[in-house]
C-alpha cells in the first residue's frame, strides 16, 4: 500500500498526527482513491515504510509491505469533489496510481508538532515536493542504524 508518512517511531517519538485530505476532484477505483484498513488504528503502531522509488525524481511516495488480498476488510474512500477524509497516524492507508485520463487532485494537510517536523526533516523525510529528500538518511532510520548512532553519541 502506498502512502505518505514518516520515519519510524523510534526516531519520531511524538507520532500524533491528524491528516485531512480534501478532494479537489472526485476519487474512485480507477483514479486511485484512498484506501483504509478499518480497525488497524487500534494496534497503535506505525508500520515500517520504504521509499517507493529510487530517487526523489523517481517518486515522492513511500510504501509499507502490505498484502491487500490478506486483508479483505480494506475499504475505498470514494470521495466527491469537495469531500474530506480525516484520519490519524495509526490507520493503515494509501492509494494506487491514477489509471484514468483525468486528474485526481487532493489537498492534504497533516497536523503535527513543530518539534516532530524538525526531527523528521533531520532524518531525511520530506513533507512536500519543496523539501529535499535524503533517502540514504531515511534508510538508516528504517534499518535501525540511526538508533545505534544516536546511542553512540549519548
Amino acid at each position: 500500500m502506498v502512502c505518505a508518512d514518516w520515519p519510524p517511531a523510534s526516531y519520531t517519538p511524538d507520532t500524533r498526527t491528524a491528516t485531512l485530505s480534501l478532494a479537489i476532484d472526485a476519487t474512485n477505483e480507477v483514479n486511485g482513491a484512498l484506501k483504509f484498513l478499518p480497525g488497524s488504528h487500534l494496534e497503535k503502531r506505525v508500520w515500517p515504510h520504504v521509499p517507493l522509488g529510487k530517487s526523489r525524481e523517481d517518486s515522492h511516495a513511500i510504501a509499507i509491505d502490505f498484502d491487500e488480498a490478506a486483508h479483505p476488510g480494506v475499504v475505498m474512500a470514494k470521495l466527491g469533489r469537495g469531500d474530506v477524509s480525516i484520519h490519524n497516524e495509526y490507520i493503515v492507508h494509501g492509494s494506487g496510481g491514477n489509471l484514468s485520463k483525468g486528474h485526481r487532485r487532493t489537498y492534504v494537510l497533516a497536523f503535527r508538532t513543530e518539534e516532530t517536523i524538525a526531527l523528521e526533516r533531520r532524518a531525511g523525510f520530506t513533507h512536500s515536493h519543496n523539501d529535499k529528500t535524503n533517502w540514504d538518511t531515511f534508510r538508516e532510520w528504517q534499518s535501525g542504524e540511526a538508533d545505534a548512532k544516536q546511542k553512540q553519541l549519548a
